[in-house]
This record gives structure tokens, C-alpha cells and sequence, in this order.
């Protein structure tokens, strides 16, 4: 890797810039701009300084420093030339999208302000939830030994115990919370013995024995993604495993290798993107956000319409009152009486010859279902069923939500693999450095099931089961001893964890006449 270099790009008018507009500037007589190409290059130089490369708030930075370094070949990962003709062929149709579709990095303090909002942290909040709900179970692979099981067993509770003692359940909650939020979340790894300082974190975190981490895992702590920015990162060759990958980053004015962060990046945009991202991507508030202002313009439609659906209308001879301003004063004065009678509900008093009072009515029919659409819109784009999001049950005979939430829960599932376990993993080990001093190959996880039985479904799955020990006892396909054993190692079974290393007990005697009786209940049964 040679010498890094910065600079700024998305937003600089190159000399590859200035030609054409020079070159359009000689052709249009409204200054280039009401040509087709010269509508095209403003549309660019305009989405352009909205993508321009993130820039932090004070302090993240030291005085002295600059983030958003690259190899000096980002001159060919980012040159200028070829930036300018992707904009330009974008063209200034693509303007106007951006504008009504938020496309684009918003900033930090913008997703703030959205957070805010229910509509907008809802959803989020939700999927957080869901992903860390019923959590993971540390579990062994490999020998089944009693020796064995004894020991690991042990180390497990200790892993158990570490992990409540660092509060991993809510950290990882709030690092998918703030992906979803602000398009990044990050977790900082405090490590005994590290300095806080400009260049004290920026050593690399190697989980190794070697690196004698017994007793040194202090605590983790979520970092919003504000609060960090990329220093130094590969752009020399998209064949290197790190290309647009930060190698560091400046964490509030102290220089972190990334090995001591995690980082979480739930929605990933192109390296073409990601300067201006601040390497993460964009926030699911900001897909959300066309669909909630619709759904909040539609609810103060209907909030207005329903308020004004009724009318009260005074028929008058106002053809000899208008003719002076008095008169006309006098009508406006009694329409406001008439209007303050009507909401309060009192006696309305009007001349029977020369008047006549009528109300008329907005039809209300369809607000329900304009409003249930927009409801529905904002769930489609989050991934949320209704009855999750909003607490809407489906209507209808026989109507059920069950196959939703299986469908989400599925999808809650290939989240938790694709975001929580290379962040599990990595606390795994770093714990297991921790107390040990060594990783042991045996120990690993799994997330437990988000469906869980109601009580009738595990009594008749249990019962099932062990129709089958008997039936493969019987069989000689397998032995008591071993059904024994198959019934200790169930989580889900009643005898999880019971001794049952004791010889298993003879089965009852059973006089002749009370065998045929239940060999006869069970043809009966059968039948």
C-alpha cells in the first residue's frame, strides 16, 4: 500500500466539468441550461454535493487530522472524470426523484429528529425486539462423554454468566437499533490496559492466546454511528479482501483499528456510495419515510373531514341585505350564531318565510380503508405484520395471522445470521479469552426458536415422541438406555437435565386378562 492521500469528491467541478459547460455555455443563449445536456450537467452538480463525502461534526476529528483517507490510486477508484460522466449521464431527471424520495444521506441530526417520531421508531424498535427476544443458547458440539459434558457444562454457565455481566442481550439490541436508525451501529470492545488516546485503540484486536487477554474484557459499550467516522481505508483494488472497508476510524478524537469495533450495516450501498454514507448505508426510517408522511397526511385528512363532515346551511334572501355593508355584517354575525347554536347542540330559530336551515354531509364511507392502506403501506416496507405493528387483528370467518408471523419470523431469522451471529461469534471468543485464556472448539450457539408452542402443542409433541422410543424399543432399534439418554439431552423435554444414569426400571407386570383388555382399547382406537 503506498502513501495515503485524501480528497474531496461528488461535489468538485473538475476541468472535465468546466470543458463541458464552457462547451454548452458557447451553444445556448440562456447560459447552457436550456439545452438538454446542460439541464443534465446542473441536475448532476446538484444529486453531486448531496453525495459528497461525509464530514463529521467538530471533534471527532482532532485538530490537525483529516478522516477519509485512501491509497493514491483512488485517483482511479475516484477520479474525478469518471464520477462527473456517471452524474452527468444521470442526468437532471433524476432530480426531482431524489428530492420526493429522500435518496441519499439524510445526516445524522435529520435521522434524530426522525427517530422521534413513533411511525418512524416503531418498526425499528420492533425488529430490534424481535431479533434478541428469546436470545441464543450456548451449546456443545462434538464428544458426548459424561467427563466431557461435566466440563463443558461448567464452562458454559461461566460463559453464561460473563455474558449477563456484560449486559450482551441489551448491547446487541441497541446495535441493531441504531443500524436501523442511522444506517450504522457500532460496539466499542474496552480492553484493560489499552490508553484512550489519539493512537492508544488504534492497536489490532487479535483473539489469540498469544495475545494474553485472561482478565481483561471490561465492558461493551455502543458507539452512534455520529460519533465515528473512517480514517483510513483500501481503495487500491477491489481483488484486496478490504477494499472500501475501513481499516480505522476516529472515534470522538482517538484513532480505533476497526478489530475493536463492531460494526453494523444493515442496508450496504454501493462504494460508489459509501464516502458519502459515512460507510454504512442508508436507515430503514428513511425508506419509511414517504410512506409515514403519507400515512400522516392521510390521517389528518380524515381527522378533518370527520370534524367538518356536516355543513349548516342558511337559506336566506340575501340579495336586499347585501346591498349595504351593514346588511352584510348582519348575515356574517348570524352564520356565526347559527355556527356556535349547531356545536352545542341547541335550538336553532330561523323566519319561517324568508328562511330555510339545511345541513349537508360528506359521505365518510372509505376513510377506514384509505386509512388501513397507509397502515398497511408503512408494514410492507418494515417487513411487519399488522397484528405485530399496529396490534390489527385480521377480520373475517376463520381469519388467522398465523402464517404472518411465520413468514416474519423467518425473515427474523436470516437477520439474526446475517447481523448478530459475526458479532456473536466474535464476544464469544473474546469471553472465552477472557476466562480462560483459550477457545474452546466445542462451544458454540444458537438462536432459539421465535414460534413457540402453547402448552397443548408440546404435550401432544411430547407424546408423540414417546410413541416412537416405544415403538423403536420394541423394535429393538434402539435400547431404554439410549431413549434414556435421547430424553436428558432434549431441552425441550420435561426430564431435560435429570439424572438418569441409574439403570432404567423393569416395565410393570400386567396380569393376561388386563393385557387383552388394553390390546383391545387400542383396536378400538384404531378403528
Amino acid at each position: 500500500m503506498s502513501l495515503p492521500i485524501f480528497k474531496k469528491w461528488f461535489w468538485v467541478r473538475t476541468p472535465e466539468v468546466e470543458k463541458v459547460l464552457e462547451k454548452i455555455e458557447k451553444k445556448s443563449w440562456l447560459n447552457g441550461f436550456n439545452t438538454e445536456l446542460g439541464k443534465r450537467v446542473s441536475g448532476a452538480l446538484v444529486l453531486k454535493n448531496h453525495f459528497k463525502a461525509y464530514e463529521p461534526p467538530p471533534r471527532v476529528v482532532p485538530e490537525g487530522y483529516c478522516s477519509g483517507m485512501a491509497t493514491d490510486s483512488a485517483i482511479m477508484a475516484q477520479d474525478d472524470n469518471l464520477t462527473d460522466w456517471a452524474w452527468i449521464e444521470a442526468g437532471a431527471s433524476r432530480v426531482e426523484s431524489w428530492l420526493a424520495d429522500g435518496i441519499g444521506f439524510l445526516g445524522y441530526p435529520y435521522l434524530a429528529e426522525m427517530a422521534l417520531r413513533v411511525e418512524f421508531r416503531g418498526p425499528c424498535e420492533i425488529l430490534a425486539e424481535e431479533q434478541v427476544r428469546e436470545w441464543i443458547n450456548i451449546t456443545s458440539v462434538g464428544s458426548k462423554k459424561t467427563i466431557d459434558d461435566d466440563e463443558i457444562s461448567s464452562k458454559i454457565k461461566e460463559i453464561e454468566v460473563e455474558f449477563k455481566r456484560l449486559n450482551v442481550k441489551q448491547t446487541i439490541r441497541q446495535y441493531i437499533l441504531d443500524g436501523l436508525l442511522y444506517g450504522l451501529g457500532h460496539i466499542w470492545i474496552d480492553i484493560e490496559g489499552v490508553p484512550i488516546t489519539i493512537d492508544g485503540q488504534n492497536i489490532p484486536l487479535i483473539l489469540t492466546p498469544e495475545a494474553n487477554l485472561k482478565g481483561k474484557l471490561k465492558r461493551l459499550e455502543n458507539i452512534e454511528a455520529v460519533w465515528a467516522v473512517p480514517n483510513l481505508y483500501n481503495s487500491d483494488s477491489p481483488y484486496q479482501e478490504n477494499y472500501y472497508k475501513p481499516i480505522n476510524w476516529w472515534v470522538q478524537g482517538n484513532l480505533t483499528h476497526q478489530s475493536r469495533l463492531l460494526t453494523n450495516v444493515p442496508f450496504v450501498v454501493s462504494d460508489l456510495f459509501k464516502p458519502a454514507f459515512n460507510f454504512g448505508g442508508p436507515s430503514l426510517t428513511q425508506f419509511l419515510r414517504p410512506y409515514s408522511h403519507n400515512f400522516l397526511r392521510i390521517r389528518n385528512s380524515n381527522a378533518n373531514i370527520v370534524s367538518n363532515f356536516s355543513k349548516l346551511v342558511l337559506k336566506t334572501t340575501m340579495a336586499a341585505e347585501m346591498e349595504t355593508g351593514a346588511a352584510m355584517q348582519g348575515i356574517e354575525g348570524r352564520a356565526t350564531v347559527l355556527r356556535n347554536l349547531s356545536e352545542g347542540q341547541d335550538t336553532i330559530v330561523c323566519d319561517k318565510e324568508a328562511e330555510d336551515v339545511t345541513i349537508v354531509s360528506a359521505p365518510l364511507s372509505g376513510l377506514d380503508h384509505l386509512y388501513a392502506q397507509a397502515q398497511e403501506a408503512q408494514a410492507g416496507i418494515a417487513g411487519i405484520p399488522l397484528v405485530k405493528l399496529f396490534g390489527i387483528t385480521p377480520t373475517g370467518l376463520n381469519a388467522s395471522s398465523d402464517g404472518e408471523i411465520r413468514v416474519f419470523y423467518d425473515k427474523i431469522a436470516a437477520q439474526q445470521e446475517k447481523t448478530l451471529r459475526p458479532a456473536l461469534e466474535k464476544i464469544l471468543k473474546l469471553v472465552q479469552l477472557h476466562l480462560w485464556n483459550e477457545i474452546d472448539p466445542r462451544i458454540d450457539f444458537e438462536f432459539n426458536p421465535l414460534w413457540q408452542e402453547d402448552a397443548g402443542e408440546k404435550i401432544n409433541r411430547n407424546k408423540a415422541q414417546a410413541d416412537i422410543d416405544a415403538l423403536y424399543i420394541t423394535s429393538g432399534v434402539v435400547s431404554a438406555e439410549e431413549a434414556r439418554e435421547r430424553l436428558k439431552n432434549d431441552v425441550d423435554s420435561p426430564y431435560h437435565n435429570v439424572d438418569l444414569s441409574a439403570p432404567p426400571p423393569e416395565p410393570p407386570e400386567m396380569a393376561d386378562s388386563d393385557l387383552n383388555s388394553l390390546m383391545k382399547h387400542d383396536e378400538e382406537s384404531n378403528d
